[in-house]
């Protein structure tokens, strides 16, 4: 007896799509969790002031930024020579910060709505009564943790290195 073999086109099998879907899905999910989008947009133009002793703030979700200097684009065609605070992304004078304060405050969650910190983010040429102008209307709104963002110093020794 022989045993003939059957001429049939080997074909290759198709490509299994059934797990691409959940693979789209979590890249997806993924690119989500870990992109950050810039929040507020930065009208305020201010060069960090230097500072000696300093310490890393880690960032916290019931953060609120002040951005406190000179306005980076012209208004109405005119340079603007005065000092803007920038809460949120818009501009608020110092009679309406703490009506901005506590509004922005209210869109936080509940549990963070208690311990609230402001960062400050302030030019180093504002003059200190702006600031302190700025601290009391914060007081006001009962924003009473308060950061001041600062960069390194770099100072130098008697023997001309470099530290910081």
């Amino acid at each position: 007896m022989r045993f003939e073999r059957r001429q049939k086109e080997r074909r290759q099998p198709g490509l299994n799509m059934s797990s691409l879907p959940d693979l789209i899905f979590t890249v997806l999910f993924f690119f989500m969790i870990v992109t950050t989008m810039r929040s507020v947009p930065q009208k305020v133009r201010f060069q960090m002031p230097q500072g000696t002793e300093l310490s890393k703030y880690k960032k916290q979700p019931n953060t609120l930024y002040l951005f406190i200097g000179k306005p980076v684009s012209k208004a109405n065609g005119k340079e603007v020579d005065s000092i803007m605070v920038q809460a949120g992304d818009q501009f608020v004078s110092l009679e309406n910060l703490p009506a901005r304060i506590t509004n922005m405050k209210s869109e936080l969650l509940l549990d963070e709505q208690e311990d609230v910190t402001v960062m400050l983010k302030i030019d180093e040429n504002v003059p200190m009564d702006m600031v302190t102008k700025v601290k009391q209307a914060l007081r006001k709104a009962g924003a009473l943790k308060v950061h001041y963002s600062a960069r390194m110093k770099k100072t130098t020794s008697k023997e001309g290195e470099k530290t910081h």
